[in-house]
């Protein structure tokens, strides 16, 4: 079989290990930074899971910020940028999920290019050197420190703002297993999901490569069905191996959407995120199969490669390990009604997932009638 020309980006260097997350500072990429903005949340701080990197680091943190929300917000980038700016600040550190990591991007975008963060919406639109950033993931799920992809809320006008570009690449990642022993459930369940649905678009994705599909099949492999790493971790919150698992394959997933893209899961998530403030793993997990199944038109061949190398036997066995995964095991529901849309939402949600950027590499094309009938039938 022929293979179509692609570009496969490099991806962030990765240092793993229990205990790694106390280097994070001191080996690597902000070795030689002297006055780092270290970003977080209040929760990553109250457990207690800053205080291995901020050590590393000790009196080069000129700036601590804990206040990151879920979905990260537009404001706070903006802000948190000038205080990083009339600091003198030259590396940052982020130590939390997925919305920190985006924070993160955020400001060193805006302190590269210095605009504001709705300026920078869009493809392409740094394209310089940015600030060292170095990445230590608190969740499984969202592949941050390893994708060129920034997406931050605008509270103000209700959607998320996308940023792509190479230059949000984390210079480096550091993946601490110990980290994420005792993550509460719906957060471990939530952000599993959502790194399943990572591994699945980019597979079928309009840009889907043989580089980034293997990434994402690895990913698969360790997440998918009662012994893998997520049910396990669903299980056993304290089981280490479990955990690092879980951080690799969010890893890997990233690096296959950094480089394939996405598709129309995360086009109907990130609305659904948007407008009723819905976690994101769990949109796309109410999604992901009615995606799965409308690309089958397309994307039949692509997912029973995927399903073979699995060892399943084709694309709906895959299918039934994906649902079986999504639903039954990590608990995501199988309706937009239990999560609180109401008709009155529809509209909101068809115009906010047209909009999408995502859209447009799925592998089949989704008009204004596809997408309202796909929403009204998860109603």
């Amino acid at each position: 079989m022929e293979i179509a020309p692609f570009l496969h980006p490099a991806a962030s260097a990765v240092v793993f290990g229990a205990g790694s997350a106390a280097r994070a500072g001191s080996q690597g990429p902000l070795k030689r930074a002297q006055r780092v903005a270290v970003i977080t949340d209040r929760g990553v701080r109250v457990a207690g899971l800053l205080e291995g990197p901020l050590a590393s680091l000790g009196a080069r943190a000129v700036l601590i910020d804990d206040g990151v929300v879920p979905d990260a917000d537009v404001r706070h980038v903006d802000d948190l940028a000038g205080r990083a700016r009339e600091l003198g600040v030259d590396g940052l550190l982020a130590v939390g999920g997925g919305s920190v990591m985006d924070t993160a991007k955020g400001v060193a975008a805006v302190l590269a290019k210095g605009k504001r963060l709705a300026e920078l919406e869009g493809m392409a639109t740094i394209r310089t050197t940015v600030a060292p950033l170095v990445c230590v993931p608190t969740t499984a799920g969202t592949g941050s420190e390893a994708t060129q992809f920034a997406v931050i809320k605008d509270h103000l006008e209700g959607r998320k703002r996308v940023l792509m570009d190479s230059a949000l690449l984390p210079a480096c990642a550091f993946l601490d297993p110990t980290l994420l022993v005792g993550l509460p459930r719906g957060i471990t369940a939530a952000t599993g999901v959502d790194a399943v649905s990572h591994a699945l678009e980019a597979l079928a994705s309009r840009l889907h490569n043989p580089i980034a599909s293997a990434l994402a099949v690895e990913a698969l492999r360790r997440l998918l069905g009662d012994d893998a790493a997520l049910a396990k971790s669903l299980r056993a919150p304290d089981d280490v191996g479990a955990r690092g698992a879980c951080l690799l394959a969010a890893n890997l997933a990233g690096q296959a959407i950094s480089a394939a893209m996405l598709g129309a899961c995360h086009a109907f998530g990130h609305a659904l995120g948007a407008h009723k403030g819905v976690p994101h793993g769990v949109a796309n997990g109410v999604f992901l199969l009615a995606v799965l199944r409308e690309n089958l038109a397309e994307a039949r061949p692509l997912y029973a490669e995927a399903a073979g190398a699995l060892g399943l036997r084709d694309a709906e066995a895959l299918f039934g390990l994906v649902e079986r995964t999504v639903h039954e095991i990590a608990g995501i529901p199988r309706t937009l009604g239990a999560i609180g849309v109401v008709d009155a939402d529809v509209e909101a949600l068809v115009q906010l997932t047209l909009g999408d950027a995502d859209l447009g590499t799925n592998p089949v094309a989704l008009d204004e009638p596809a997408v309202r009938r796909m929403i009204s039938a998860l109603r």
